[in-house]
């Protein structure tokens, strides 16, 4: 197999060869279906389509890309700079919260916002850690 004779024209030991493939995620050269040592030393690799990962577009699914989010509320306080910087109001805000269920701001431990996922919202009630405000 030509794939063995490059490494050993380049006096790589298997063992090294299996820890770098493993320092990317391989764990048996059986997924390995073409394999570059590149001049820096590392190793660039082709996985067989069996075991490659999984992609939407191999499912033929629309997909959409997240924007980014923002932490509108922590530890029950309003972050005004980050609302300032989205354009957003704090009545804008208030309003969103009760739409959510979450008529106090106080009882919010945090408060995330995007875009394309709207609001991501932990109260210190209902947060598995025992999280206290000021902890």
């Amino acid at each position: 197999m030509i794939f063995f004779i490059y490494i050993q024209a380049n006096h790589l030991e298997m063992e090294q060869l299996r820890i770098m493939l493993r320092q990317q995620g391989i764990f048996s050269l059986r997924e390995v279906c073409d394999l570059y040592l590149e001049p820096g030393g590392t190793v660039s690799l082709k996985k067989y389509a069996e075991f490659d990962t999984v992609t939407p577009a191999m499912l033929h699914l629309k997909t959409k890309d997240d924007t980014m989010n923002f932490l509108f509320v922590d530890e029950g306080e309003i972050n005004e700079e980050i609302l300032r910087y989205t354009g957003k109001s704090k009545e804008w805000l208030y309003d969103e919260l009760r739409k959510e269920g979450f008529p106090t701001i106080q009882d919010i431990l945090y408060a995330e916002w995007s875009q394309t996922d709207g609001f991501f919202i932990k109260t210190y009630t209902n947060n598995k850690e025992g999280i206290r405000k000021g902890n």
